[in-house]
Formats: C-alpha cells, sequence, structure tokens
C-alpha cells in the first residue's frame, strides 16, 4: 500500500521541544529601534585622534606617535608622491584634506606632514579636479600663516614657518592659474570666501612686512585677491562681463618663447619675444612680474642663451628701444638700481639656474658670468652678472639690505649644494670664500642659518618625490603656453605632399615702430643671429591676434601641416571609439550591484565646507 511522506521542517535543528519554543518567542517579540553610532575606521582620521594626540601623557605618546606614523605614509601613498600625483591608487583631493587634519597634530610631526603636503602641491597635477580641495587647503594655510604671527614666536623663520610660507606661495599660485585658465567659473563662493580670509591679515602684515621673504607673500597674496575679484563679477552684477583677457603682454610674449624653447624651435624671432618681455620688466604689476621670473627660472635652466640674455640685462647694456613704455623698465638701468623685489627675484633665478642647471656652462655663466662671448652689441661681447660678480659689485657699491640678503641666501644654498661634490670643491670653496667677504655683523649668522633651514627642507623634500616628474611650475607654463600660445605639430618627413604654391609675398601686419637696435647673439661658433629689436606699443585691449601664434604660423605651408594633424587625429578618435564600443560591450555583463557599488566609490569623497626680529627689522624699506 501507498505511504505517505509527512515533510517536516527544521527549522532550528533537531532541537528540544523547549528551547525552539523559546527561540519562537524571542523572534516574534517586536524590536526596539536603537540609534547606531558610526566609529571611525582604524584607518581614518578624525577629530578625537587629533585631541587625543595633542594631550596625550608622555607614557602613552609613542602609541599614538605610531597611529599616525601609519596614517601619515597611506596619506603619502594616496598623495602618488613618487608616481607623479598620477595613478589608480592616487586621490589629490582627499590626500590634501586628510594632510591639513594631520598637520593639526602637534611637534616634531607636524613638520613631517607639511613637507609632504609641500611635495605633494609641488608634484601634483593642476587639475580642475582639485580645485574645492585646493580653496580649502588655502583658507586653511592662511590661518596657519595667523598663528605663527600673533605674537611673532622666538623661533621666527623656523622650519615650521618655512614650510608654512612655502605652502602658501604654491597654494596661490595654483589659484592664479586655474584664474588664467578661466577654470574658476562657478566658483564665487569659493572666491569670496577665500577674499575674506585674506583680508583679515593687518596684525599679521604689520609684523612680517620687516621681513623680505614675508613681505613678498604678502605682496603676493593681495594681488591675487585684487585679480580674482576682477574675474568674475558678483551676483548683483550679473551683466557685468566676465574679464578674460587679463594676462599681461610681457606675460604673452614670455609664454610664446617658452613654447619655443619647449619645442626646440629657437629662432630669432622667438628670442625677440625674449627681448620683449625684458623690456616690460618693472612696467606691469607685481603679480605678472612675480609669474614672469618664474618663467624665466624655468627657460634659463633649459637655455644657455636665455640666461646669458638675462645676465646681460642686468648690467643695463643692452640696447633696448628708447620709445614709451621701455623707457620705464628696469632693463633700461643696471641691478644697482633696481627696486630689492626685483632684484631679489633675478637672484633666484640665478641661483636656480647654478644649481639645477641642466649643462655643466649654463652652471658656470649662473655662478660666474664675466665677458660672454655668446651675447654681442655691435660685435663686443657684453658682460654679464652672475652670483659672483653680484659680490664683487656689493664691495665696490654696496647692494640694499634686501637684496644682500637674497644674495647670501643664494650663497648658502649653493654652498651646501657644492661642498659634498666630490668634483666641485674648489668651486664650494670659492663660493664660501665670497659668502665670507660679505660677513659684516652678527646679522649674518643668523641669514645662513635660516638659509639652512630652508635648503634642509627643499633636499627632505626632493627625497620623498620621483626625481623625473614635472614639478609645479613647469607644469603651469606647459599649460599656459598651449592656451595663449599654441605651437602646430612638425610636419613628418616620411610623408609624400603634392607640390606647394609658393607662399603670398605680401607681409603680414606687424606692430608699428622704428627699428631703433640691433643685437648680434652667437648661438653657435659661426652662426649669428640678428636681432631686432621692434618697440611695440602696448595696446589699451588685447584682442585676439596677440593670443595667436607668430605671423609666420598663418602662411600655406602651416594650413596643410594644420589638415594633416586633423586628419590622424580625425584616425585617432576613431580607433578610440571603436576601443570605447567593444569595452561597453564587455561592461554589458557586470551586474547591477557592482554598477551601484562603482558609483557610491565615485561620490565617497564630498568636499564641503629676540634676536632674528632685530636682524630682519630693517632690510625691507618702504
Amino acid at each position: 500500500m501507498p505511504v505517505d511522506k509527512i515533510q517536516l521542517q527544521h527549522k532550528f535543528g533537531i532541537i528540544s521541544h523547549n528551547h525552539r519554543q523559546n527561540l519562537l518567542d524571542r523572534i516574534s517579540a517586536p524590536t526596539t529601534p536603537t540609534q547606531s553610532i558610526r566609529k571611525p575606521t582604524p584607518c581614518e582620521i578624525s577629530h578625537d585622534f587629533i585631541l587625543s594626540f595633542n594631550n596625550a601623557s608622555p607614557l602613552d605618546k609613542p602609541k599614538y606617535e605610531t597611529k599616525a606614523e601609519q596614517l601619515l605614509q597611506r596619506v603619502k601613498r594616496r598623495a602618488g608622491l613618487l608616481s607623479g600625483g598620477s595613478g589608480r591608487h592616487v586621490h589629490i583631493p582627499r590626500s590634501w584634506v586628510e594632510l591639513t587634519l594631520l598637520a593639526r597634530c602637534k611637534g616634531s610631526f607636524r613638520d613631517e606632514v607639511l613637507k609632504i603636503l609641500y611635495a605633494s602641491l609641488l608634484t601634483a597635477p593642476p587639475s580642475i579636479d582639485n580645485i574645492p580641495s585646493l580653496f580649502l587647503v588655502c583658507e586653511t594655510v592662511i590661518e596657519w600663516i595667523k598663528e605663527l604671527g600673533h605674537p611673532i614666536p622666538e623661533t621666527a623663520w623656523s622650519i615650521t614657518q618655512i614650510l608654512t610660507y612655502n605652502i602658501t606661495e604654491l597654494c596661490f599660485w595654483r589659484v592664479y592659474n586655474h584664474a588664467l585658465l578661466h577654470n574658476l567659473q562657478g566658483c564665487d563662493s569659493f572666491l569670496s570666501d577665500l577674499s575674506w580670509h585674506v583680508e583679515n591679515l593687518d596684525f599679521v602684515r604689520k609684523i612680517f612686512s620687516k621681513y623680505p621673504d614675508g613681505e613678498l607673500l604678502l605682496r603676493l597674496l593681495e594681488s591675487i585677491k585684487i585679480i580674482l575679484s576682477g574675474i568674475y563679477p558678483s551676483k548683483k552684477e550679473a551683466d557685468t562681463p566676465i574679464r578674460k583677457n587679463f594676462a599681461s603682454y610681457g606675460l604673452l610674449c614670455g609664454l610664446d618663447f617658452y613654447q619655443s624653447v619647449k619645442s626646440n624651435t629657437d629662432t630669432g624671432g622667438s628670442l625677440n619675444n625674449l627681448l620683449t618681455t625684458l623690456t616690460q620688466l618693472g612696467t606691469e604689476d607685481h603679480l605678472n612680474t612675480a609669474l614672469i621670473f618664474k618663467l624665466l627660472g624655468v627657460v634659463c635652466k633649459k637655455n644657455l642663451l636665455s640666461l646669458q640674455i638675462l645676465q646681460a640685462a642686468a648690467t643695463g647694456n643692452l640696447p633696448l628701444s628708447d620709445s614709451e613704455p621701455y623707457t620705464k623698465g628696469i632693463c633700461k638701468s643696471g641691478i644697482q638700481h633696481w627696486d630689492w623685489v626685483t632684484a631679489s627675484s633675478f637672484i633666484e633665478v640665478i641661483k636656480l639656474a647654478a644649481i639645477e642647471g641642466e649643462t655643466s656652462e649654463i652652471q658656470k655663466s649662473a655662478i660666474q658670468a664675466g665677458e660672454m662671448t655668446s651675447v654681442r652689441v655691435n660685435g663686443v661681447p657684453v658682460q654679464g652678472f652672475g652670483l659672483l660678480d653680484l659680490v664683487a659689485i656689493n664691495g665696490s657699491c654696496s647692494l640694499s639690505p634686501a637684496v644682500q640678503y637674497a644674495l647670501r641666501q643664494a650663497l648658502t644654498h649653493l654652498h651646501i649644494h657644492l661642498k659634498d661634490h666630490p668634483l666641485r670643491k674648489s668651486a664650494a670653496h670659492t663660493i664660501w670664500t665670497a659668502l665670507q667677504t660679505m660677513k659684516d655683523h652678527f646679522s649674518h649668522r643668523v641669514i645662513v642659518g635660516i638659509a639652512q633651514n630652508k635648503t634642509s627642507i627643499i633636499q627632505d623634500v626632493q627625497s620623498q618625490i620621483n626625481p623625473g616628474c614635472k614639478l609645479l611650475y613647469e607644469q603651469i607654463f606647459d599649460n599656459l603656453a598651449d592656451h595663449y600660445s599654441p605651437r602646430l605639430s612638425p610636419l613628418p618627413t616620411t610623408t609624400t605632399k603634392s607640390p606647394r604654391s609658393k607662399p603670398s609675398p605680401t607681409k603680414s601686419p606687424r606692430l608699428p615702430g622704428p627699428t631703433t637696435s640691433k643685437i648680434s647673439v652667437e648661438s653657435t661658433p659661426g652662426s649669428i643671429i640678428k636681432l631686432i629689436n621692434m618697440p611695440r606699443s602696448k595696446p589699451t585691449s588685447y584682442p585676439e591676434q596677440y593670443l595667436q601664434p607668430l605671423v609666420e604660423r598663418n602662411n600655406k605651408i602651416l594650413q596643410d601641416v594644420v589638415a594633416d594633424q586633423w586628419y590622424k587625429e580625425l584616425l585617432a578618435v576613431f580607433r578610440e571609439s571603436e576601443r570605447v564600443e567593444h569595452a561597453l560591450q564587455r561592461c554589458e555583463e557586470y551586474s547591477e550591484a557592482e554598477k551601484t557599488r562603482a558609483h557610491h566609490l565615485v561620490e565617497e569623497l564630498k568636499l564641503t565646507e629676540s634676536e632674528v626680529c632685530n636682524v630682519m627689522d630693517n632690510l625691507v624699506k618702504p
């Protein structure tokens, strides 16, 4: 006969009846909602950890220091110092925010955090994705400056203070770079908040205006604040047109020359742009002048001829134009008559060329120029000023105290750089001897000590980053040159082209003005380039033709090159679209849960809101 099987369900396994009944009662009982308290993950930087670190007892201090060091190593990897700020493991905005939080820890650990932040700001690409976190860092460093300057500490210009000043300078140059590229649209709230922080530096200004480095930083902050307030109108002035062309004329010519040096197409026309840039020095605002000197620092490390032309301009021996507004430029006179800000910037450019020059000729010329055979006026070699030449000038006609301060700083940095080199002992001894000739009173020891702190910071930061990566200023000028002075790609030699018609003999319109001087520049033995320094009328508003490349690029040959380049780029776009289609087909295999998880990962981070005093007192003259 058939057997009916009864299906048994053992939800809890084979257990006793009483135990099963108790489990059912507990499950059926109503549950009361409890508020869960989120605890930070072990690798998360929290406010409680910072308070615990700062208030830890001597017995508990090693434990918190070990934990802080672990957090710093994670943030360092996320900053991508060894990869140039790029890679799948890199998250620049998050690393900057976490570093500003870790910098609130007191003690020597703060200096280590500031060095990592300084290295990240020095190597990270100036991307628009980093703008929110960049403004956060700018506002934070302004508050750090207030803490360091009120009241002024006895250890003025310590490692912490020098790092804070360097970080502030890099942050605001990054902001100005985005302003020049018109990337700050929609950042009105950020700009207004940053302007408010900068405006509340009155008491700091009274203290740090006595120091040359502090005065330069305050001028930079005030200049950028004024520029940013005029870029985008406020909501009340919505009908006011946006100011677009606020880059100076000298900066535009300098960017065109930088583009020529970068593409290794240096010609007489591009060198003429360098001369025009030099004639503009002293006639433009502080911000663009400072940026031009940064550009010259990048160029002179790579190009010997540019360095020697700048050194010759410092002597006042270049026969530049006598028409307005060039008669007001600083290059019409020697460095002895320059203001201390411009002279200090020139010394900084020469120091960088002496330390980081790509060839030995560049380094030798920066240390001591003397008579330069590569730059001739009417066939006669021109004298130039190097660091040792400036020391000799200081002995005959004393330079101002602030310029002497910059010169001592440069000589100290150069001596530290050379003293450990086995093949440059004699050069290091010469630099040390020149430095001792400027040893007049007790201020010498203080100034040299400050320079040693600065050099120590630079060496520590350089050990943290990849030696082959581009630094911030070179990345900035690459972007600005591509934006304001685009350079066309050269024509491939293997491609056969149809015969082209001869370009029209009609010359393109040039800027008005007669030729007033000629400079012969001997680039290689047996080759002389004639440079014509033409006075150019400075336009009141910069039309679009000043933002275009040189006039020679508009001929028929270069138009064919543009067409050929467009064809190559179009093929690249088609091939990239095919790869994208294949990738999309593979993505259809992924589950919806994985897509949602990836979306959450992308939106994970949301960014919201007294001896030294006596020495420095007379360095900066009003």
